[in-house]
């Protein structure tokens, strides 16, 4: 399969991965893309998405804490 290099923009959202995994899919199915090669970027893909939901829920948690604190404060 003869491939050509392809530019990929770093996601920075689970949208920008599920963009990138649905041209991904197309890329594959139209011999653009390597089996081999979009089996790796699925599996970052899922870390990522991973690491955004960690992310996310440490920012509430944080926003939560000072909400508490800020409570606590009052007299």
């Amino acid at each position: 399969m003869d491939t050509e290099p392809i530019n990929i923009t770093p996601p920075s959202t689970p949208e920008d991965v599920k963009n990138l995994l649905g041209q991904a899919m197309a890329d594959v199915r139209a011999k653009k893309l390597e089996p081999r090669t979009a089996t790796a970027l699925t599996y970052m893909a899922r870390v990522l998405l991973e690491a955004f939901e960690t992310t996310d829920l440490q920012k509430r948690l944080e926003r939560l804490e000072q909400e508490v604190r800020t409570k606590e404060a009052k007299p």
